[in-house]
């Protein structure tokens, strides 16, 4: 017995345009029919979305938010299937029906807990595991790898073969290059966010400066193996258009936060996705002072939009490019659905509503210009609904 139902009054954003009081219909979980004029009739068991956007659910190609759910506190550390969970119901209600969690293999004995190699593994092998019981969301996972990690070169060959890793990116946090380019502004980040003395802040960037960096050729390796199991590879915080050459040697075909602009407009122009990430969108700058993702749209050269650190940035950050850049619709929501779901490679199934696809979808109104997430769903199931209530009227008692 087939599950149909249908989602009327609707503005549709698909990935070439916007349709006006559309209705959109799915069946056993699948959008069957996408219908540009309104309805002769409706029937008692239709959504009405009551003139509100309808857009796919996002797809965040980048977030670090799991590693904040399970250590909120230096210290507090909580158990990661209470964290997977949790978080869970935090990005679903926030439009996220495709996640991609991003945990960094640092070091051995990184001076983060949730960073050392053995933990990293761990917690990936988990989340993959967990993926596969009850969910709300897709789960994905992005191993963040740093090159100055010498000793985890068999641990990351062995997730690559074990299939338990869906996107690869290479890291070089070494200060005086890439995102840390300018010394003193990572020391000040070192000081007021993590909050060491400057001596301390000084220590570690000398022992930063002085670490063992993996040969080319064993990176020119590992990518190899990560293309023909279908990792995407991603590239990070490049800062030189040199370095996209070796970028390309990788087989890298995603390029993260570039750092200049002639950067990122030299990764487009080598058919690099450039990433950028929805915080800079949101609040109009960088945190490292480095390009702005604004600057970086408005000349064309972005195609995703990430959450990073602040899942929920995603959707406001495609709405504040609609309202105050003057950027299509739907080209604003492409950054945060089509366009990662490109880049990973799983456009066929997600990412966008059209006929076939799977029926991840959200239902959005607005308040003045910000967006308000109504109804969440996933593989045509609603997964989440707000019910917002407005105050109540003053009794008049006179």
């Amino acid at each position: 017995m087939s599950n149909r139902k249908r989602i009327v009054n609707a503005k549709i954003v698909t990935p070439s345009k916007v349709i006006l009081d559309g209705c959109l219909e799915i069946e056993d979980g699948v959008i069957v029919s996408i219908e540009e004029e309104p309805l002769a009739s409706e029937c008692s068991d239709d959504i009405d979305a009551n003139g509100s956007w309808v857009i796919p659910g996002l797809v965040d190609s980048h977030s670090d938010a799991i590693e904040i759910e399970m250590e909120p506190r230096p210290s507090s550390i909580f158990p990661l299937e209470v964290s997977f969970y949790e978080l869970e119901k935090k990005l679903v209600g926030e439009g996220i029906t495709t996640i991609y969690h991003s945990l960094s293999l640092l070091e051995e004995y990184a001076k983060k807990w949730m960073r050392q190699n053995q933990t990293v593994i761990g917690l990936i092998k988990e989340i993959v595991e967990l993926s596969k019981k009850q969910h709300l969301i897709r789960h994905k996972t992005h191993l963040r790898y740093e090159i100055t990690n010498i000793d985890a070169v068999k641990d990351v060959q062995d997730l690559i073969k074990t299939k338990m890793i869906d996107q690869l990116s290479f890291m070089d946090h070494t200060p005086g290059q890439g995102q840390f380019r300018d010394i003193e502004i990572h020391k000040k980040l070192l000081m007021e966010h993590r909050h060491y003395t400057e001596e301390q802040a000084e220590n570690i960037i000398q022992e930063s400066l002085g670490q063992e960096k993996l040969a080319s050729t064993v990176i020119e390796q590992l990518a190899q193996l990560a293309a023909e199991y279908g990792i995407p590879i991603a590239s990070h915080d490049d800062d030189t258009v040199e370095k996209l050459s070796v970028v390309k040697s990788w087989n890298a075909t995603i390029s993260e936060f570039p750092i200049e602009l002639e950067v990122a407009k030299r990764a487009k122009e080598m058919g690099l996705y450039v990433v950028m990430g929805a915080p800079n969108a949101l609040l109009g700058k960088s945190h490292s002072k480095n390009l702005s993702a604004i600057e970086a749209i408005q000349n064309g050269v972005v195609d995703i939009l990430c959450s990073d650190y602040y899942p929920s940035s995603l959707l406001h950050a495609a709405f504040k490019l609609y309202h105050q850049h003057n950027i299509p619709i739907y080209k604003a929501i492409n950054m945060v659905s089509i366009n990662p779901a490109r880049a990973l490679g799983i456009d066929s199934e997600v990412g966008s509503i059209e006929i076939g696809k799977k029926a991840d979808l959200l239902i959005v109104s607005e308040d003045r210009t910000r967006p308000v997430l109504e109804t969440v769903f996933v593989n045509g199931m609603i997964v989440c609904q707000m019910r917002y209530q407005l105050p109540s009227l003053a009794l008049n008692l006179s």
